[in-house]
């Protein structure tokens, strides 16, 4: 079973730029490496008995271009340039991607 450590935590809090409290950490450790165990617990479950024989199909349809009014949705916009919706940068590029 894959071990983590508080560190791992707030690596990937710092990656997802998720701000979290020490109690935080704590509890997502707790739940993060009961989850871990439970999948290492599935991997023991034997499925040769329930192995599905059908033929998997793929069904694709073709795509249709469909013409869209959108002035009402973009009524209801607080901000918008020309048909697009103006939305707040939710990506910092100043941050060291390292």
């Amino acid at each position: 079973m894959a071990q983590l450590k508080k560190e791992d935590i707030l690596k990937l809090a710092d990656l997802s730029a998720v701000k979290l409290s020490d109690a935080e950490v704590d509890s997502l450790l707790h739940d993060l490496q009961n989850l871990i165990s439970y999948v290492d617990e599935l991997n023991t479950v034997q499925l040769s008995a329930y192995q599905h024989t059908g033929k998997n199909t793929n069904v694709f349809r073709n795509d249709e271009v469909i013409a869209q009014d959108s002035t009402p949705l973009l009524a209801q916009a607080p901000e918008r340039f020309d048909t697009y919706f103006v939305v707040p940068k939710v990506v910092d590029s100043t941050k060291d991607a390292s």
